[in-house]
């Protein structure tokens, strides 16, 4: 005889920001639960990554066939996160001034997405343009530098190799994923510094999941003002 249904999960509806389709969620369970604690006994940036997006394709209720970027992992994880085990999460932010570790409570249900979706066609030349993408965190889980790496100058080269997505001329279309290493890399190096800026500022201005946090230091009652931007600000 089967054991009896413990509970009935409410459900809720959320829109997925980079495509704008609303979909449903349920809270996670105890088994998505245990599977994300032990990602984050581990440490494992991998083990991490990938512990949240099998909570998320496990909660929500309606197939996502489309490839989630990270902003829209970030925000789905954070919404399920709040109506799975509270809204409020508590984190430990140094103060800006004597820097003395400060216990701040924040609310999930207020964390928003700063940025828009950008236009993802940058124009290098009048005959050369470039057609950008959001990446996901399957491409932060097929390179190893992105997840690992901890100089910010060779993060962001690996970060441009992934949002880009083709380069455009008036009669061809050249696929990126069709391109060797080398040449790509050879491609970026060849552009001037305007052209590169751009490309920097498409990449740097990706929507996140963002919310400012007003406290004062218990030590020296310094007003901190802060910007939490990105996961890894909030858990």
């Amino acid at each position: 005889m089967a054991l009896p249904q413990l509970n009935s999960t409410p459900s809720y509806r959320i829109t997925i920001p980079s495509i704008g389709k609303k979909t449903t969620f349920r809270p996670f369970l105890v088994k998505e639960q245990k599977a994300l604690l032990i990602a984050y006994e581990t440490q494992d940036k991998t083990d991490i990554v990938r512990a949240i997006t099998r909570t998320i394709h496990a909660c929500v209720e309606e197939p996502i066939e489309e490839t989630l970027t990270t902003f829209d992992i970030d925000y789905l994880f954070t919404q399920i996160r709040a109506k799975s085990v509270g809204e409020a999460v508590d984190l430990t932010i140094k103060c800006e001034e004597c820097g003395m570790a400060n216990d701040v409570s924040i609310e999930l249900d207020d964390i928003e997405m700063t940025q828009d979706i950008q236009n993802n066609i940058i124009a290098l030349t009048d005959d050369v343009s470039l057609q950008m993408r959001y990446p996901s965190y399957e491409d932060f889980l097929a390179n190893e530098k992105l997840l690992n790496t901890e100089s910010m100058t060779e993060s962001l080269m690996e970060l441009i190799t992934v949002c880009l997505d083709s380069v455009l001329t008036e009669e061809e279309r050249f696929s990126i994923k069709d391109e060797s290493r080398e040449d790509v890399i050879n491609f970026i190096d060849s552009m001037t510094s305007e052209q590169f800026e751009m490309v920097t500022e498409f990449v740097q201005n990706m929507p996140a999941i963002s919310k400012g946090v007003d406290f004062t230091c218990a030590g020296c009652k310094h007003e901190n003002n802060r910007t939490l931007r990105g996961m890894d600000d909030f858990f």
